[in-house]
C-alpha cells in the first residue's frame, strides 16, 4: 500500500510534477503500489505527455533528465527484477532510458503494458529515443546550438537536421567537443552542434519554429520558437502575469511553477523580460522583520546629472519597500532649487526626509563627505549617483545583509544598465541591458579591477574609519573597500541598481591599490591577448624560495620532452630555482629510458622510479616526500609552459600565508581554453565543471574571469602549486579514495575547509594536451572510476561547497557556466 510520500514520488516519476492537491494524493492513498502505477500511466495526462512525445519523436518531458534521488527511490520501491533494479539505481541517463528499463522489466513491464501506454510501436520508438540524448541549449534567428549523442555509439557524431516551420533547411553533425557531455556519458566528447539558420528562412516571417531532429528518424533533439525581428514580449513574463491575475483559477499551474522555475534557463538576450518576471521587491529580504541596525541613509552625488536623472533617482528612493531614514542630495548651489522642490514634494507625498548638502567640490569623494555631514545617525549609508535607479526592494535587501552579521561593514550588489536611447521614458518603461552579475567578495579580483561598482553600502562607522580618497575619482567607494578586511565585505546577488550607461575613468585604480594595499601594479598584458578594460596586474615580489617541479610519466617521450624543454627554457626568466623531479612509472621505451638517463646524469633532473598500478596521487605524494623545496609544483607530462615567468608567479602566490593552492590557465594545442578554474554547482550530477572550455584563448570570460587572478572553488592538478608546508599539513593527496580522478579537487576543498584560499592564476598559462597519456573516459571502467570519484567528492564536500561564491546564482547550473540565466535567488 502506498503512503503520501510514495504518492508524491509516483507523481514525479510518471507525471513529472507534484500532485495538484491533497485530494489527488487521497485518491491513490493506501492503494496497492501496482494499482497506483497503473492509474497514473493509464491517465490522460501521461498520454498527452510521454506517450504523445514518443509518437512524434519529441524528447520526453521537454528533454529534462530525471532526478537521481527519484531514480534511486524507483529502484528501491517499485516491483522490479533484480537486474532492472540495479540499472535503475545506477541512474538512467534520460527519461526515455528510465521508462524503457521499467517497460521491459519482467515484473513491472506487464503492468505498464496493460495500461495501453506502451504498445509495441511505442516501445520500438522508446528504444530509439532512449539511445539518443541531447539538448537544444541556445536558439535565435541566426543559429541553434546544443549537443546530441547516441549512448549506443558514443564516438560517432549524430547526423542532425534543422527544420524551420516544418521545412527542412540545413544538415549538420554533432561533432564539436563538449567536455561536460564527455564527463556525463564518456566517449570522445564530440557531441556539440552549432547550426546556422539560412538567411532565406529568417526573412520569411517574424517568428520561426526551429526544430533540431535526428536525421532519418522522427526524433526531435529540441525545438525553439524565435523571433526574426526585434525581441517581442517575453512569453514567460506574460505567463507569470496571467498566473498572478488568475491565481485561484490556475491553482494547478501555480503548483507546477516552483518545479518549472528551478529548471528554467533564459538567454542573455531576454534579460529585460527575465528582470520583469522576477523583480527584486525585497519581500524575501524583509520576511524576518525589521532590524534597527539595518536602517539606512542614502547619499546621492548629483555631479553633472540632468534634472530628470536626479528626479528619477529620488522617485525610486521614495518608492522603496523599506524607506531610507534620510536621503541627502549633494551638489553645487545651482542644484538647490530642484533639490528643495524634490524635498517638498517628498514631504507632501510620503513624509520622507530629504536634505540638500551644497558642495562645489570637484571630486566625488569630497562631495559625498559633505553629504555625510547632513545625514542622520542611521548606522548604514548607501552611496548613489544621480541617475541610478534602485529596485523597489534595494534598501530592504541591503539592510538584511547588514542585519545578518555585525561583522559586515560594506555591501555591494548586482547591477544593470538603463537602455541608451530611451531617456524620454520613465524608468519603469525603459529596458534593462548589460547585467553585471558579480562574483562574491574576492580581494585579489578587487585589487585588479573595481568590479564591485560605485553603488555601495557601508556601515557609517567603517566609512568614517577608512575615509574616501579624493584621488580615487569616481572609484572612491571601491577604493574604500580595499581598506576593509575581506571578511567585512558582503555581496547581495540581486540586481538592485540600474544606471545610465557610463564610462568611468579607471586610470586611478592602480594608484588606489598602491596606496591602500602597498602593492606594486603594472599595466595588465595577456599572453593570449585577452583584453580587460582598465584592469591592472598586481605584481608580488619573487620570494627567496626553492620549488620542486614534479612530473609523473610513463614512456610518452613525444609529450615529456616538450614539457621538460619548456620548463628548462624558461628557467632564466624566473628568480625561483626549480628542482625537477620526474616520476618514472615503469617506462619501457628505449628512447624514453635513454632520455631520462641523460637528464639524470646531466644534473637536470632527478628520476624517481615507481612500480605498480597507475596512481597519480600516490606517485606525487611519494615524490613530495623526496624534496625539501619550499613550493611543490605538480605538473602533467602533457603540458607545455607558455608564460616565461610562470614559476615566479606561482611561487609568489603560493607563499602567501592565506593561500593554500594555486592553479593555472590551461589551453589546448589550438589555443582554445581547456581550464580556467573549476565551477561548483548545487547538484550531484555535474557537481564540478571546468570553466571556459572551448572558448578562444583571447576570450576574457564573463567580467574578465578567464584573464584575472581570482578565487576559485578548485583548480586542476595538471599544473598546481602548493606550499610544501601546507601540502604536508593537509596530508597530501588522498591516494586511497582518488587514485586518478578527483584528487586535485579534494585537496583544494580540504585547503578551503581549513580557511585557506584557492587561486586561479592566468598569469601562469600552459598548453595542456588533456588526457593524451591515459586517454579519455571512453570505456566503462574509466567512466565508472570517474563516476565513483564524483560521488565521493559530492558526498564529502557537496553540501559545504556546492554553492560556489564565484558563480553568481543568477546563472543556470545545468549548462555551460555563465551562459544562461535561471530564476534569481530567494535570499542573499
Amino acid at each position: 500500500m502506498v503512503d503520501a510520500p510514495a504518492v508524491r514520488q509516483l507523481y514525479r516519476l510518471f507525471l513529472n510534477r507534484e500532485p495538484e492537491s491533497e485530494t489527488a494524493i487521497d485518491n491513490l492513498l493506501h492503494r496497492p503500489l501496482y494499482a497506483a502505477v497503473h492509474s497514473l500511466v493509464a491517465s490522460a495526462e501521461f498520454g498527452r505527455g510521454p506517450s504523445a512525445d514518443l509518437t512524434v519523436g519529441r524528447p520526453l518531458w521537454g528533454g529534462a533528465t530525471p532526478d537521481p534521488a527519484l531514480t534511486a527511490w524507483a529502484g528501491d520501491a517499485l516491483p522490479l527484477g533484480e537486474e532492472t533494479r540495479e540499472a535503475v539505481r545506477a541512474r538512467a541517463r534520460s527519461w526515455a532510458a528510465l521508462y524503457l528499463a521499467l517497460a521491459e522489466d519482467e515484473i513491472l513491464g506487464p503492468i505498464l503494458s496493460d495500461t495501453g501506454a506502451f504498445t509495441p510501436d511505442r516501445l520500438a520508438a522508446l528504444r530509439n529515443v532512449a539511445a539518443l540524448v541531447g539538448r537544444l541549449e541556445e536558439a535565435d534567428a541566426d543559429r541553434v546550438r546544443g549537443w546530441a549523442v547516441r549512448t549506443d555509439a558514443l564516438d560517432t557524431p549524430v547526423a542532425l537536421e534543422l527544420w524551420a516551420d516544418g521545412v527542412f533547411c540545413a544538415a549538420a553533425l554533432s561533432d564539436g567537443f563538449r567536455r561536460d557531455v564527455q564527463d556525463q556519458f564518456g566517449g570522445s566528447g564530440r557531441a556539440g552542434f552549432d547550426i546556422p539558420v539560412p538567411p532565406a528562412m529568417r526573412s520569411r516571417r517574424p517568428q520561426l519554429l526551429l526544430e533540431v531532429r535526428a536525421a532519418g528518424a522522427p526524433m526531435i533533439v529540441g525545438r525553439a520558437s524565435v523571433e526574426t525581428g526585434a525581441p517581442g514580449v517575453d512569453l514567460l513574463a506574460a505567463t507569470l502575469d496571467e498566473v498572478r491575475h488568475a491565481r485561484l483559477a490556475l491553482e494547478r499551474l501555480e503548483a507546477r511553477l516552483p518545479y518549472l522555475e528551478t529548471r528554467l534557463s533564459v538567454p542573455f538576450a531576454a534579460y529585460d523580460a527575465y528582470r520583469r518576471a522576477w523583480p527584486a521587491t525585497g519581500d524575501e529580504a524583509t520576511a524576518a522583520g525589521p532590524d534597527r541596525d539595518a536602517d539606512m541613509d542614502v547619499v546621492v552625488d548629483i555631479g553633472a546629472a540632468t534634472d530628470r536623472e536626479l528626479d528619477q533617482t529620488v522617485r525610486a528612493l521614495l518608492e522603496q519597500s523599506r524607506p531610507a531614514r534620510r536621503v541627502v542630495l549633494v551638489g553645487d548651489e545651482a542644484r538647490r532649487p530642484l533639490a528643495l522642490d524634490l524635498a517638498n514634494r517628498a514631504a507632501w507625498r510620503a513624509g520622507s526626509a530629504i536634505r540638500f548638502a551644497p558642495s562645489g567640490a570637484p571630486t566625488p569623494a569630497e562631495r559625498i563627505s559633505a553629504g555625510l555631514e547632513q545625514a542622520s545617525d542611521a548606522p548604514t549609508v548607501l552611496l548613489l549617483r544621480a541617475g541610478d535607479v534602485p529596485a523597489i526592494g534595494a534598501l530592504a535587501w541591503l539592510g538584511a545583509a547588514f542585519a545578518r552579521s555585525a561583522q559586515v561593514e560594506a555591501v555591494y550588489m548586482d547591477e544593470d544598465v538603463l537602455a541608451p536611447g530611451e531617456e524620454a521614458f520613465d524608468p519603469d518603461e525603459r529596458r534593462r541591458v548589460g547585467p553585471r552579475l558579480k562574483p562574491g567578495p574576492d580581494p585579489d579580483l578587487l585589487a585588479q579591477t573595481p568590479y564591485v561598482g560605485a553603488a555601495l553600502a557601508f556601515r557609517r562607522s567603517a566609512l568614517d574609519r577608512v575615509g574616501l580618497d579624493a584621488e580615487a575619482g569616481a572609484l572612491c567607494g571601491a577604493d574604500a573597500l580595499l581598506a576593509l578586511p575581506p571578511a567585512a565585505v558582503a555581496h547581495v546577488p540581486r540586481v538592485l541598481v540600474s544606471s545610465p550607461a557610463r564610462e568611468d575613468d579607471l586610470a586611478p585604480w592602480a594608484g588606489c591599490v598602491e596606496r591602500r594595499l602597498g602593492l606594486a601594479t603594472e599595466p595588465r598584458t595577456d599572453i593570449l591577448g585577452a583584453d580587460i578594460a582598465g584592469a591592472v596586474r598586481v605584481r608580488r615580489p619573487t620570494p627567496p624560495v626553492r620549488a620542486a617541479v614534479i612530473i609523473p610519466t610513463r614512456d610518452a617521450l613525444d609529450l615529456l620532452r616538450p614539457c621538460v624543454d619548456s620548463v628548462m627554457a624558461h628557467a632564466a626568466s624566473n628568480g625561483v630555482h626549480a628542482e625537477l623531479l620526474i616520476i618514472d612509472h615503469e617506462s619501457r621505451d628505449p628512447e624514453t629510458l635513454a632520455y631520462l638517463s641523460d637528464l639524470a646524469t646531466g644534473g637536470h633532473a632527478r628520476v624517481l622510479p615507481h612500480q605498480g598500478e597507475f596512481n597519480w596521487a600516490l606517485m606525487n605524494n611519494l615524490a613530495a616526500a623526496e624534496t625539501d623545496a619550499d613550493v611543490l609544483v605538480f605538473l602533467n607530462n602533457d603540458t607545455v609552459v607558455l608564460s616565461p615567468d610562470w614559476l615566479d608567479e606561482l611561487a609568489a602566490q603560493a607563499m602567501r600565508p592565506e593561500v593554500g593552492v594555486v592553479g593555472c590557465r590551461l589551453v589546448y594545442g589550438d589555443g582554445a581554453i581547456q581550464h580556467a578554474g573549476f565551477v561548483a554547482r548545487e547538484q550531484r550530477e555535474g557537481f564540478l565543471t571546468h570553466e571556459g572550455v572551448g572558448a578562444p584563448g583571447s576570450d576574457p570570460g564573463y567580467l574578465g574571469r578567464h584573464g584575472l587572478l581570482r578565487s576559485a572553488v578548485a583548480v586542476t592538478g595538471a599544473c598546481m602549486a602548493v606550499r610544501a608546508e601546507i601540502f604536508r599539513r593537509l596530508g597530501g593527496f588522498d591516494a586511497a579514495s582518488f587514485p586518478v580522478e578527483g584528487n586535485d579537487v579534494d585537496l583544494c576543498l580540504r585547503a578551503q575547509s581549513e580557511g585557506l584560499r584557492v587561486l586561479y592564476d592566468p598569469y601562469a598559462t600552459l598548453y595542456h594536451l588533456e588526457s593524451r597519456t591515459r586517454g579519455f573516459n571512453t570505456d566503462p571502467s574509466r567512466q565508472a572510476r570517474a563516476d565513483a570519484a564524483n560521488a565521493i567528492l559530492w558526498a564529502r564536500w557537496g553540501q559545504r561547497f556546492g554553492r560556489d561564491p564565484g558563480f553568481n546564482p543568477h546563472f543556470d547550473r545545468t549548462l555551460r557556466p555563465f551562459s544562461r540565466l535561471r530564476p534569481p535567488p530567494a535570499r542573499a
